[in-house]
């Protein structure tokens, strides 16, 4: 690995290998954590899976990390069993909603739509409002949503 570098600049390519190193552990570890947390939650849903009807009480634009990059933030309450959940779901503003703009927000608020939870820890779940939502979980999109294709994408 070290046959190309000069002795007099070993030290320096030795330096620079570590931080490299250790920055790509540093970055990918949390990435790694929280992809494994979701699948497994994910599984869960899937093993103990049920269905309720979420209702759209609130939309916002939120920005996240150092980027400022923008997402739309759907707030969500549903009720399982008596007992009432609330919960957000956020997706990217550039690749779901770039004809989704302010004005059309009142569309969706106070809206219903699917959420599929875990029977076991029902605040485990996932609102179903997309496509890719439902074919994450290998479910058809319903013809009871067909209204929001216009909404969301200008069609």
């Amino acid at each position: 690995m070290m046959e190309g570098v000069p002795k007099e600049n070993r030290s320096e390519f030795e330096w620079a290998y570590f931080w490299v190193v250790w920055g790509f552990i540093i970055i990918a570890l949390p990435a790694m954590y929280v992809s494994f947390k979701s699948t497994r939650e994910k599984k869960e849903i899937i093993k103990n899976q049920t269905y309720e009807t979420a209702t759209i009480i609130n939309i916002e634009k939120v920005h996240k990390s150092r980027a400022s990059i923008l997402f739309i933030r759907f707030h969500y309450q549903y009720s399982y069993q008596g007992q009432l959940f609330r919960d957000y779901r956020d997706y990217k503003y550039g690749r779901y909603f770039v004809h989704f703009t302010e004005d059309k927000w009142r569309f969706v608020e106070g809206r219903a739509f699917p959420v599929i939870l875990s029977a076991e820890d029902p605040s485990k779940n996932s609102i179903l409002m997309f496509w890719s939502d439902f074919s994450q979980y290998s479910l058809p999109f319903p013809d009871s949503l067909k209204w929001s294709e216009s909404v969301f994408y200008n069609q």
